[in-house]
């Protein structure tokens, strides 16, 4: 009989390895091809700007003061979007979760315009609130408004039923069981 031998273990080639630099060199590869191929003229640069072109106009925005600007609006945008879309779903959501009214009228509605992108109602909004910021404002807010809804409610529906039931069996209102048992079993 032939003694056993140690059967070495050749699954190693499988198992994912860190390596630091991979993706910088990729997106530098990407980025001198890019380069040289608008340089060659093979890409036109209406529909696709050399990076160097990028870098320039970048410079060129940033030396006249003008990308200050714009950035300072933009984040007004973002912020004032976030801010209007999180606190309409997060109310909406809030009586979705609570109120079975609500939820039977709202979750329809939600349902049929969750998915529409928001960038195709840009028309409609220029239309509502003109071409100005108002427009810009409430199509972040309608894109934030929606999946802040959809989290809400779904959070309050996994609050444990048994920790309800027990506040109600030792006779707390119904308005203090959800501020203090639905609102913080929600939070996470």
């Amino acid at each position: 009989m032939t003694p056993r031998r140690q059967v070495t273990f050749r699954g190693g080639g499988f198992a994912p390895r860190r390596r630091r630099f991979a993706a910088l060199a990729a997106f530098a590869l990407l980025c001198g091809v890019w380069e040289l191929a608008g340089r060659q003229g093979w890409i036109s640069p209406i529909f696709l700007p050399r990076p160097g072109a990028i870098l320039a106009a970048l410079a060129a925005l940033a030396g006249s003061g003008a990308l200050t600007i714009h950035l300072r609006d933009s984040l007004f945008r973002i912020a004032a979007g976030w801010s209007l879309g999180t606190i309409a779903g997060f109310a909406a959501g809030l009586a979705i979760g609570l109120f079975s009214l609500a939820r039977s009228a709202g979750i329809p509605f939600v349902s049929a315009l969750f998915p529409i992108p928001k960038i195709a109602l840009l028309p409609l909004m220029i239309l509502w609130f003109g071409i100005g910021e108002g427009s810009k404002v409430a199509t972040i807010a309608l894109g934030v408004f929606f999946p802040t809804v959809v989290s809400v409610y779904a959070a309050v529906d996994a609050v444990p039923r048994n920790m309800i039931r027990m506040a109600q069996s030792f006779g707390v209102p119904p308005v203090a069981i959800r501020a203090e048992v639905v609102l913080p079993g929600a939070w996470p």
